[in-house]
């Protein structure tokens, strides 16, 4: 029987480990797997695949993932690391889903200043993992409500 597996895409700190800590108990209440996946954006098309395309990877970020590493390992889950090089974030999202082979992708739509704008980017992305029946969470707030007075949380359909 083939494992599930599912993607978490490492971004900034706070939000990486409240998606991670949802993926995690889902993971271990289906017997998936964690894939942990650093997104770097390289600065010419012609670095993708070369070490130049890691040029954006800080120390930070292999302190992150081990840490993640660690917060998966703590929940009993199979967890691995990917680095993966991107020019455009929407597109590689879905690539990097279809290279772990990931039902579930836990992912951040990058913040705009136009509200439509992340709301497209968000549709689209859904869109492009939906043609490969890989459902997609970002732990969005809803709109009016407080930080502070906001918990992530996702809904799990059956």
């Amino acid at each position: 029987m083939k494992t599930k597996t599912i993607m978490v895409q490492s971004a900034d700190r706070q939000w990486t480990l409240a998606a991670l800590h949802f993926a995690c108990a889902l993971a271990r209440n289906t017997g998936a797997e964690i894939a942990m996946v650093k997104m770097t954006p390289v600065q010419h098309l012609g670095w993708l695949g070369t070490d130049f395309g890691n040029n954006n990877m800080l120390q930070q970020d292999h302190i992150d993932l081990r840490d993640f590493e660690e917060t998966a390992e703590d929940y009993g889950v199979p967890v691995s690391a990917h680095v993966f090089q991107y020019a455009t974030l929407l597109e590689a999202i879905a690539d990097a889903a279809a290279y772990v082979n990931a039902e579930i992708v836990f992912a951040r739509i990058p913040d705009s200043r136009l509200a439509v704008r992340r709301k497209v980017q968000t549709w689209y992305l859904r869109h492009l993992l939906a043609r490969a029946d890989r459902q997609l969470y970002t732990l969005e707030k809803p709109a009016g409500v407080p930080p502070e007075r906001w918990t992530p949380s996702i809904a799990v359909s059956r």
